[in-house]
C-alpha cells in the first residue's frame, strides 16, 4: 500500500525511493513480493546460522565461522583485484535481471536452510 502512495506522490514529492527501490522492485507486484520474501528468508537464514554456530560451538566456533566468511570473501575479492576485472563484475550486476538474481539468492537461502536443519539437529539444549 505504501508503494502505491510513493508512486502517486512521485516519491514523496522529492523523488525518493523507499518502498519501491528501482531495479530490484521495479517490476510487477508479484516480482516485488518474491524479491522481498527471498531477501527476508535469506537474511533470516544468515542470522540463524550465527545463533546455531554460537549455540553449538560457543565463542571459538563463532570466531572460526566469522574468520571462514572473511576468507571466502577474500578468495572472491583478491583474484578480481589482482586481475583488474572489477568492470566485468560491475557489468555482470548491471546486466542481470532482478528475477534472475532473486532465483540465485533463493537457491542460497534454500542451501542455508537445509544446512541449518542438519546443524540444529545436533545442537544441545
Amino acid at each position: 500500500m505504501l508503494q502505491a502512495v510513493e508512486r502517486a506522490t512521485g516519491g514523496w514529492g522529492l523523488a525518493l525511493h523507499f518502498f519501491r527501490v528501482p531495479w530490484i522492485m521495479d517490476g510487477p507486484w508479484y516480482v516485488t513480493w518474491m524479491t522481498s520474501f527471498v531477501l527476508l528468508v535469506l537474511f533470516f537464514g544468515y542470522g540463524m546460522w550465527y545463533g546455531l554456530v554460537y549455540r553449538r560451538w560457543s565463542v571459538p566456533g563463532l570466531v572460526t565461522f566469522i574468520a571462514a566468511q572473511v576468507l571466502v570473501a577474500l578468495a572472491a575479492v583478491v583474484p578480481v583485484s589482482l586481475t583488474h576485472h572489477w568492470a566485468a563484475v560491475g557489468q555482470f550486476f548491471t546486466m542481470i535481471t532482478a528475477p534472475a538474481l532473486t532465483s540465485v539468492l533463493a537457491a542460497v537461502a534454500v542451501a542455508l536452510g537445509l544446512g541449518g536443519l542438519t546443524t540444529i539437529r545436533r545442537v544441545t539444549i
